[in-house]
C-alpha cells in the first residue's frame, strides 16, 4: 500500500490510513468548504427565531418545534452535518429560551415540555444523521457514475482508432477535469529506460518535472508503490519545495506507478486532490481506475509495435526465401551457360569453326541480357517496395510503343506469331515509355514462356471510359482459378522452375509499374482456353493534351513518333 500524508503534512503508512468515517470526514470538512454553513446555520435559526416571537402566543409549544425540526432538516439537505448539529443545537436552545415557559431563560416549568425539547433535540439528531447520510451516498453514488462514464470514454478510446499520445492526454485531461486535481502529468518510460513526460494537463503546468518529482517517480517506479509528498511542509520520500512560481501552489502530489502485465511503463504524477486535505485511500482507489486505463493503452502501443515488427520480420524472411531461391537457381542457369561457353571459346586445344563459335557468342549475348533483365526486375522489385518508383511521364501513342516492344523482342518470339490491334485513333496518353514498354516485355516474354512453339500471341488496344486498355492473350493451357488471386504476388509461380524458367516477380513489376501510372491489371483465363492480360491506362484530362502543341517526341529506343 502507498505512502500518504495526513492532514498535517505528517507522513503515514496507508495501511494506517484506513477509509475515514463519515465523522472523521465531517471534521476535515469542518475546516474546509462547510465553514460558511456553520455561519448560515446561525443565521437561519435566528431569522427563524425572529419571525417566529411575535406570535408565540398563537402558535403553541408544538408548532414552534415542528418548525424547528424542518429547519433542520434542510440544513443537513444543504449545508451537511456539522452545519444541520449546530441549527438542532441553536434550535433547542432558541425553543427553551424563547418559547417555554418561564420565558427568557432555560428552566423549564412544565414536565411534558421537557419531554418536548429532548424529543425535539433527538428527533433533529436522528435526522441530521439520516439525510447526511443519504446526502453523503447520492453524492459518491454521482462520484461513481462520473468515474464509471469515464471509464467508458476511455475503453471506447483505446477500443477505437485512436493513437497512444491521443488517449494518454485524455486520461490527464480527466483527471484534472472529473478527479478535480489541479494538474496532471503522464510519465513514460522510452527506450532509454529514462522517465519523460508523454501527456500533461493543464497547459500551463508544462512538461518539466522538478528534480524532486522525478525522484520520487523513480522511487514509485523502483518500489512498485505510490509516493507523495505534501506542500505544507510534510515529506514522505522527499519534500516539495514550494515557491511562488510553483504550478502545484503548496498542494500535496501523488506519484502512481503504471504497472503492466510484465513491467511498470511510467508514473501518473497528481497534484491537489479536490477540496480541502490530503491525499486519502478513496483517492488511490479512484486514481487507480485512471491509471490501469494508461496502462492499458500502453500495452495495447508495446503489442501493436511488437506485432508489426513481427509481421515486418516475417516477410522480410520470406523476401529473402525467395530471393534466396530465385538467385540460386535462375540466376546460376544463365551463369553456368555464359562460363560454359567462355570457357569452350578460350580452350586453345579445339579448333571451333566460325558457325560453332558464332554460336557460343550469341548465347554468352542471350544470357548476359537474360541476367541484365532479372538484376533489373530486382532492382524495380526494390524500388516499388521502397515507395522510390516515380515515373517520368510524357506524351506518347500507344500503337508506336507497341510496335517499338514487338520489334525489341522480334528474337524472342521468332517462334511465336505476334498478332497487334489496335484500336484506330487512340488519344495520346501521358505516361513513362520505358515503364510501360516494361509492361508490355513481361507480359508478352510471360506468354513466350508458357504456350508452346507456334501458338499466336495477341496484342489488342482499345478504349474504355476514361482510360485504354492494353491486353495480351495467348492461347496457352490457362491458369488454374485457385492461382489467379495470387499471380501478381511477388515469388509467386504457377508451375515449377523446371517447366518455364523465371524468378517470378515480372508480374508483381507489372503490377507496381501499372498502378504507379494510376491504372489497374488484371488476368482472364480458364484452363484449356488461354489467358489475357488486360491492364488500364487512364485518360488525361480533355484540356491537358490540348495545351501541349504537336512536336516529336523522342522514345528511348531512339525512334521518333508524333505527340
Amino acid at each position: 500500500m502507498p505512502n500518504a500524508t495526513t492532514s498535517r503534512g505528517t507522513p503515514t503508512e496507508a495501511g494506517d490510513d484506513a477509509r475515514p468515517s463519515r465523522w472523521e470526514g465531517a471534521l476535515i470538512s469542518l475546516r474546509g468548504s462547510s465553514v460558511p454553513w456553520l455561519f448560515v446555520s446561525l443565521a437561519a435559526v435566528t431569522g427563524l427565531t425572529g419571525i417566529l416571537f411575535p406570535f408565540r402566543a398563537q402558535l403553541g409549544v408544538l408548532n414552534v418545534l415542528l418548525l424547528y425540526l424542518l429547519l433542520t432538516f434542510f440544513l443537513a439537505l444543504s449545508g451537511g452535518l456539522w452545519a444541520s448539529l449546530l441549527g438542532a443545537v441553536l434550535g433547542f436552545l432558541a425553543f427553551d429560551f424563547f418559547f417555554i415557559p418561564p420565558f427568557h431563560t432555560l428552566d423549564v416549568a412544565a414536565p411534558d415540555h421537557v419531554l418536548a425539547l429532548f424529543v425535539y433535540l433527538g428527533v433533529a439528531v436522528v435526522t441530521v444523521h439520516l439525510v447526511s447520510g443519504m446526502r453523503d451516498r447520492t453524492e459518491q453514488a454521482l462520484q461513481e457514475g462520473r468515474r464509471m462514464a469515464l471509464l467508458a470514454e476511455l475503453n471506447a478510446a483505446l477500443i477505437g482508432d485512436v493513437t497512444l499520445d491521443a488517449i494518454l492526454a485524455r486520461i490527464a485531461e480527466r483527471i484534472v477535469t472529473v478527479y478535480g486535481a489541479q494538474g496532471c502529468r503522464v510519465l513514460v518510460r522510452g527506450e532509454d529506460e529514462v522517465l519523460h513526460t508523454a501527456a500533461f494537463f493543464p497547459q500551463q503546468i508544462g512538461p518539466n518535472v522538478d528534480r524532486t518529482g522525478l525522484s520520487l517517480a523513480e522511487w514509485a517506479v523502483a518500489h512498485r508503490t505510490p509516493a507523495g509528498r505534501s506542500g505544507r511542509g510534510g515529506r514522505i520520500v522527499g519534500r516539495n519545495p514550494v515557491t511562488p512560481a510553483s504550478p502545484s501552489g503548496g498542494a500535496d502530489v501523488l506519484y502512481l506507478p503504471i504497472t503492466t502485465a510484465d513491467r511498470i511503463a511510467g508514473v501518473v504524477e497528481v497534484t491537489g486532490r479536490p477540496g480541502p486535505g490530503a491525499f486519502r485511500a478513496e483517492d488511490q482507489q479512484t486514481l487507480t481506475t485512471f491509471v490501469d486505463q494508461a496502462a492499458l493503452a500502453l500495452e495495447r502501443a508495446r503489442m501493436s509495435q511488437e506485432a508489426a515488427q513481427a509481421s515486418a520480420l516475417a516477410q522480410s524472411d520470406e523476401l529473402k526465401s525467395a530471393l534466396l531461391a530465385a538467385v540460386s537457381h535462375d540466376l546460376r542457369t544463365p551463369l553456368a551457360s555464359i562460363k560454359a561457353s567462355a570457357t569452350s571459346l578460350l580452350d586453345d586445344s579445339v579448333e571451333w569453326d566460325q558457325e560453332t563459335r558464332q554460336d557460343f557468342l550469341t548465347a554468352i549475348d542471350e544470357e548476359t541480357d537474360r541476367l541484365t533483365l532479372m538484376v533489373s526486375n530486382l532492382l524495380d522489385l526494390s524500388r516499388i517496395e521502397g515507395g522510390a518508383l516515380r515515373p517520368q511521364k510524357d506524351w506518347y501513342d500507344v500503337d508506336e510503343l507497341i510496335v517499338d516492344v514487338r520489334a525489341r523482342l522480334a528474337p524472342r518470339t521468332r517462334s511465336h506469331p505476334l498478332t497487334i490491334t489496335v484500336e484506330p485513333h487512340l488519344p495520346l496518353l501521358h505516361l513513362d515509355y520505358v515503364q510501360i514498354a516494361q509492361v508490355l516485355v513481361n507480359l508478352i516474354e510471360n506468354a513466350v514462356k508458357h504456350t508452346a512453339d507456334g501458338t499466336t500471341i495477341v496484342v489488342a488496344a482499345r478504349q474504355v471510359p476514361a482510360a485504354v486498355e492494353i491486353s495480351v492473350h495467348d492461347d496457352g493451357p490457362g491458369i488454374p482459378r485457385e492461382h489467379q488471386l495470387r499471380l501478381f504476388d511477388k515469388f509467386y509461380r504457377v508451375y515449377p522452375s523446371t517447366v518455364a524458367p523465371g524468378t517470378g516477380i515480372g508480374l508483381a513489376i507489372s503490377k507496381g509499374l501499372v498502378e504507379a501510372h494510376g491504372g489497374s491489371i488484371w488476368v482472364e483465363s480458364e484452363p484449356g482456353s488461354g489467358t489475357t492480360f488486360h491492364f488500364t491506362l487512364p485518360l488525361p484530362p480533355l484540356a491537358q493534351p490540348q495545351s501541349r502543341p504537336p512536336e516529336m517526341a523522342t522514345t528511348p529506343s531512339g525512334k521518333g513518333q508524333a505527340a
